[in-house]
């Protein structure tokens, strides 16, 4: 199974494990990462605060369980910044003029014969048809203008009071241990913060804020725009799996769903858990 970072929506900041929220549902999970649009959205006020994944590492036996921290930041303020920043990438695409054809490369030329005998064969021969070999397909835009759409209906459709990132098992594929995994929840706090930095010292101006946007995700910059340094806007960019066009920094525009790999309990159903009823 893969790693993941998990993103729900809920009505609490949890204090501890079983500080539950009486709502909360999943709203993405992403592989081996954290992606630009998960920071997006809890860069608003993000703040450290209890895991609800586990109650402890494996291994750990009571009285002594390992905390584990998760992050909580305010939906409102995070949906907001993410519609503008769709806004700005759908001006980026119309206003982008449509990539050319991929140009035809033509096939290299075969080495001349070696021999004298060689030679004259050639010099009265009829030259051979070379084919012209295409070059690797350009990228296209044409999945996401729909994807910047589903983005903003699902998160207006599954809004509540925070968003819970859980970054836990990321963060145990490197390290162990209190200290260290809070630290590295600190430093996705940090990183949170960074881009939402960015988002606000984009231009208010659109088309403004296009080009730069544009330009700091194709060359690294200053900060605090070198939060936006490597994502694509075209339709590779969530691509981490085909290599000649893979993107190390995906936006996460792909894979909205309420079903995750960890489906959380509500304080109903987490109390109903505890008392060896089943949850309705």
């Amino acid at each position: 199974m893969a790693n993941r970072s998990y993103l729900y929506r809920l009505s609490n900041q949890p204090t501890s494990y079983e500080d539950r929220p009486d709502t909360i549902s999943g709203i993405s999970e992403w592989a081996y990462d954290v992606p630009f649009i998960y920071r997006l959205l809890v860069s608003g006020d993000p703040q450290i605060c209890a895991s609800l994944i586990a109650d402890g590492l494996d291994g750990d036996e009571p009285p002594r369980k390992t905390r584990l921290h998760a992050i909580s930041s305010p939906c409102d303020v995070g949906v907001e910044r993410v519609k503008r920043f769709v806004e700005i990438v759908r001006w980026m695409v119309a206003n982008t003029p449509a990539a050319s054809a991929a140009p035809v490369v033509p096939a290299a030329a075969a080495p001349a014969p070696a021999s004298f005998l060689g030679r004259l064969k050639k010099a009265f021969s009829p030259s051979p048809a070379t084919a012209p070999t295409p070059a690797p397909a350009a990228a296209t835009v044409e999945h996401l203008p729909g994807w910047l759409d589903a983005t903003v209906a699902f998160l207006d459709a599954h809004r509540d009071t925070f968003f819970l990132l859980e970054t836990i098992e990321i963060d145990t594929m490197m390290h162990g241990g209190e200290g260290p995994l809070r630290a590295c929840v600190e430093a996705e706090i940090a990183r949170c913060r960074h881009v939402g930095a960015a988002f606000e010292a984009l231009p208010t101006d659109t088309a403004e804020a296009a080009r730069v946007l544009r330009g700091a995700a194709s060359g690294r910059g200053p900060a605090p725009f070198d939060a936006f340094f490597g994502l694509r806007f075209d339709d590779d960019c969530d691509n981490t799996r085909t290599r000649t066009r893979m993107t190390e920094h995906p936006i996460g525009l792909t894979n909205w769903s309420e079903v995750l790999y960890f489906g959380l309990f509500n304080r109903a159903e987490f109390d109903a858990n505890r008392a060896g009823q089943t949850p309705e």
